[in-house]
């Protein structure tokens, strides 16, 4: 983990879900699309939105994205290039900055021979001066246009028509809501974006997402995608995926995520999955929850976990790409960073290594016949080149759903030293010599999905800071208004005196986070042969839910493990 202050200046990155998708006769030789995002200057942090996007792209299976920050030197061959033109930059407040006449001439030949052109947010406010860009990004910054602070709003009313929003349900969005943008008249509608003034109680119904055909071309433009958190949403990333194969002229799009589909699941069907590296329970075609192991990650994890078809976690969030969903992992063994990944091994391109490795030896699945799931791993820790240190025998217990959709998930984990000595530390905490206001985290955790919105907590005591609690709840609306959360939950006979929750809600990035940090208050010394046994319990609950009932629900563990 950083300093959350260094992540507002990090590349923006993001992993989003594979979609499946079938080869069109224009890109028969790869089955993707090219796509080319215009960037470099702007009055919105392109520096930040354009490495989103591109990544958005190249993770999404279905283009190969590349970027210019000179848009001004392109040519008609240079656009002809790509199937379709990504415009991450504008010329506000320079509204009367032209490019050169062969630009506009081979942009607008582009376009009227079939190009496509897709228009994020404000990067259609450029060249007011030139008529023929407006009718092709649609819209713009205008005399009446306004906004205030970013907000939560209700993205509704998907035309069921446009192939693009075909099939897709309302969602909500934390992003820069604008009144009465400059539209180009004869642009179609295809959705709205709907929300509540906080300053006069308002309620505003904007007309956001658009489609226009310049020539034999086609041009989209969506009001939403003001910053990182907003194009972090899966609900505007859904958008953007299908309306970049609009525009493309490609309308083999991937099915609808399950979260955002407009009709409820129809088949209720429990059933498992299995494959090498992953053990999945589903309900029709909707995961419930997805256990990965012995893949690029190099550690166990569960990840998606929903609650009642609302997805709760994130993995390979692009401000720490090591999250990975709920797992466990130590920070240092032996002063050897098990946590991060080395800088040369941080992505899914060049892969994931850390200094110290966690390799699974032996792992076994045994499914239930009330869909409840026991997991039984044999791990080792050592550094990389290097002998083991320590092992671990780790159980999993995965209950089945209960009458209220929720369902828990139980580690015992029992931890044996193999070298002399092993030391088990973090990062300093800020009543420590070096210490950091990140300091302190280590073991199980949780990273919560970038779609939520308005966390907020429950714990056992009291008190504010949350440091000493049996257990702790962080709750959420999620991405299509419901409420979900996790409870986690440890057992005091089975936990070091070190341990203190960890927490963060930073709403900006969105970074949701916590841990009940095993060793968070200091360092645990284990000699050869010593052994550290911890045991926890994670719900994962949909609605709402009371601290009497979550009070219950902790009761229930610590008397099931006496």
């Amino acid at each position: 983990m950083l300093n959350s202050r260094l992540l507002i200046l990090s590349p923006a990155l993001f992993l989003l879900i594979i979609f499946s998708y079938s080869c069109c006769e224009k890109n028969n030789n790869t089955g993707t699309a090219s796509v080319l995002i215009l960037s470099g200057k702007g009055n919105h942090s392109w520096e930040k939105t354009t490495p989103l996007l591109k990544r958005i792209y190249d993770r999404s299976g279905l283009f190969r994205a590349e970027t210019s920050d000179r848009p001004d030197s392109l040519t008609l061959e240079s656009f002809q290039k790509y199937d379709a033109v990504i415009v991450n930059f504008n010329t506000w407040p320079d509204n009367d900055i032209r490019f050169s006449q062969e630009w506009e001439k081979a942009f607008l030949d582009y376009l009227e021979k079939g190009g496509g052109a897709v228009f994020i947010h404000a990067s259609a406010s450029s060249f007011y001066k030139w008529p023929e860009y407006h009718k092709i990004g649609i819209g713009r910054w205008g005399k009446e246009t306004s906004h205030g602070s970013p907000q939560i709003g209700r993205v509704t009313a998907l035309d069921q028509e446009n192939p693009i929003t075909r099939g897709l349900g309302d969602f909500f969005i934390f992003d820069e809501l604008w009144k009465n943008a400059d539209i180009y008249p004869e642009a179609k509608a295809a959705g709205n974006l709907t929300w509540t003034d906080p300053t006069d109680g308002k309620v505003y119904n904007e007309q956001a997402i658009f489609t226009n055909r310049p020539g034999k071309g086609r041009s989209f433009f969506t009001l939403l995608g003001h910053d990182e958190r907003a194009m972090l949403n899966s609900g505007f990333q859904t958008l953007l995926i299908r309306a970049t194969l609009w525009a493309s002229g490609n309308e083999n799009y991937p099915a609808v995520p399950a979260e955002l589909k407009r009709e409820p699941q129809q088949d209720t069907t429990v059933s498992w999955t299995r494959s090498d590296t992953t053990v999945c329970l589903k309900r029709g075609n909707e995961v419930i929850w997805q256990f990965n192991y012995n893949n690029r990650y190099r550690r166990p994890y569960f990840h998606p976990l929903t609650a009642d078809g609302s997805t709760v976690t994130s993995a390979d969030p692009p401000d720490h790409p090591w999250h990975l969903g709920l797992w466990f992992c130590w920070k240092y063994i032996n002063g050897v960073n098990y946590w991060e990944y080395l800088p040369d091994f941080s992505s899914a391109e060049k892969g994931y290594k850390s200094e110290g490795v966690t390799e699974i030896e032996d792992i076994s699945v045994n499914h239930k016949e009330d869909f409840s799931t026991e997991i039984s791993m044999k791990i080792k820790y050592y550094p990389l080149n290097g002998s083991e240190v320590m092992n671990e025998k780790s159980h999993i217990h995965i209950s089945a759903l209960l009458p209220d959709k929720s369902y828990y998930i139980d580690y015992d984990n029992i931890y044996t030293a193999v070298a002399e000595e092993v030391v088990l530390d973090r990062t300093p905490v800020q009543t420590e010599p070096g210490g950091r206001t990140w300091g302190g985290y280590a073991g199980l955790s949780v990273r919560f999905s970038q779609d939520m919105n308005s966390p907020f907590l429950i714990a056992a005591s009291d008190t504010t800071d949350y440091k000493k609690n049996a257990w702790v709840y962080m709750g959420f609306n999620t991405l299509t208004g419901k409420k979900a959360g996790i409870c986690m939950m440890h057992d005091p006979e089975l936990t070091t005196p070190e341990t203190s929750w960890y927490i963060i809600r930073t709403r900006e990035i969105p970074f949701f986070y916590y841990s009940p940090g095993v060793i968070y208050d200091g360092k645990k010394t284990l000699c050869k042969g010593d052994s550290l046994h911890l045991r926890y319990r994670s719900w994962i609950i949909p609605g709402n839910i009371s601290k009497e009932v979550l009070q219950k629900r902790y009761d229930r563990f610590t008397e099931k493990n006496k």
